[in-house]
């Protein structure tokens, strides 16, 4: 699998070094729930809400054999990305691709929380949660 994240419709590119084994993408589903005389409780089926979803791994300070083709060992590269493009409050596009080549995910996104340390041997654990954004068209 692998997981890429653009900026600025591909002004800047990076690709996750290490991916974890699983990945889940939850989307919630805007129900609603309402008393009524006769029925009891109802569940009115509501619009889909924003996909999200949270990556826990490392950002590699060596060059292992076993990272992904095209990511780099430049650990603070990651998190300066993350940082400069939240900062700049740019939308980024998350794709992931599964091993067979098929697109799982293309969707833009906001980062709501990204958390790192650096661990002992220079590398640099993190945890990402993203959430889908949606474009809104302001007609100008």
């Amino acid at each position: 699998m692998d997981i890429i994240f653009s900026a600025n419709n591909n002004e800047e590119i990076k690709i996750l070094p290490v991916v974890p084994p699983d990945i889940p993408i939850s989307q919630t589903q805007n129900n609603e729930q309402f008393q009524t005389i006769n029925s009891g409780t109802l569940n009115l089926i509501g619009d889909s809400g924003l996909r999200g979803l949270s990556i826990q791994s490392f950002f590699p300070i060596h060059n292992y054999r076993w990272i992904k083709k095209g990511s780099s060992a430049d650990a603070w590269s990651y998190v300066e990305f993350f940082k400069k493009w939240r900062g700049k409050r740019v939308p980024l596009r998350i794709v992931v691709i599964a091993s067979t080549g098929k697109e799982i995910l293309n969707m833009p996104c906001t980062i709501d929380e990204f958390e790192y340390a650096e661990k002992r041997n220079g590398d640099i654990s993190y945890s990402l949660t993203i959430t889908e954004y949606t474009f809104v068209n302001t007609g100008v």
